[in-house]
Parts: structure tokens; sequence; C-alpha cells
């Protein structure tokens, strides 16, 4: 894959992910505006750079882009917590039950707006995120090493293929 935006130490992995060859990895501002434009290619609007070294790393953290015609899929991690750090940008955390009724809203923004900017999701809870600004930028990390089996998406909510019917999906539970 050869993007002319992606700067010098950094190797695609999917369309959406990339790894740094970096030992010592840094971001900045460099690195998030070649992730605002990665994302504004894809399918789902959404980017990332993977920080630790490779898939099977016992600590995964990620830098991640997302625009707000996006969509999460509710989801859950089995075994794993997960760490949610918002750098720039406005989102609202959604956490529901098995069934798919919302059991709690939290309104997130960048350090220094007023409200929560990170968050530690507990194992096996059902959450999604609805974006409130154009972009989202923040830090991801969990237990490695990296597995699909090891998350599950929402049988109630659509599949992230999907984008416009799951926007439409939190529309409808009033929260879109």
């Amino acid at each position: 894959m050869s993007d002319p935006t992606l700067l010098p130490g950094y190797r695609f992995v999917t369309p959406e992910v990339l790894y740094s060859d970096k030992s010592f990895v840094t971001v900045g501002d460099a690195e998030i505006a070649m992730l605002k434009a990665i994302a504004a290619g894809t399918p789902r609007r959404r980017a990332r750079i993977c920080c630790h070294p490779d898939p099977s790393a016992a600590q995964q953290e990620m830098v991640i882009v997302m625009h707000a015609s996006g969509y999460v899929r509710p989801h859950r991690h089995f075994g794993k917590t997960e760490t949610f750090l918002v750098l720039d940008g406005a989102v609202d955390a959604i956490l529901f039950n098995e069934n798919g009724t919302v059991d709690e809203v939290c309104s997130m923004a960048a350090p220094g707006e007023g409200r929560p900017f990170f968050y530690r999701m507990p194992v096996g809870r059902f959450h999604g995120l609805i974006y409130r600004s154009e972009w989202l930028v923040f830090v991801e990390t969990t237990k490695g090493p990296f597995d699909l089996a090891d998350s599950e998406g929402a049988p109630w909510a659509p599949p992230e293929s999907e984008q416009a019917a799951g926007r439409d999906f939190y529309k409808e539970l009033g929260l879109g």
C-alpha cells in the first residue's frame, strides 16, 4: 500500500492501521494530520497508529482518529479492559446492558473542556461511541495480543459495514 500522506518510519498493515518502524515511537501534530488524511479516504473514516511493535505485544497502545461521519458498532471485549484518553474533539461514550438498553452516556472531551477525558472500560461491557466533533483524536490501550475473537459486536446493532444504518441506530435511541 502506498499513500502520499505516509510519513517516513510508518507502514500500513491495513488501509486503516499503521505501525511504526521506530523503537521509540512519538506522535505529534504531523502524525495526527497524516492519520486524518488517511481516515478521510477509508470507508469507516478512521485510522490508527499502533505504537506497540506488533499484534503479539502484551501491551497495545494506539493513537486513533475518527471522523464524525463514521460509526462504531457497540461491542464488548472478553478478558480485557480498555482505556480511552481523548486528546482532541468530543465524544459520547455509551454503555449498554446485554439487551441493548442504554445504561449510561458519558459526554467526554479533551482536557480543559470541563468534561471527563479518560475512561477505563470494564471487561465484558457493551459500549459504543457517538462523535460530537468533526474529528476525534484519542489514545486507546488494552492488553495484547490482538485477537478479533476477544471482542464481540452487539447482535442488536448494525454491523460497522453499514455506517449509515449505524448512525440511524443511535438516532433512534435518541442519541444521534
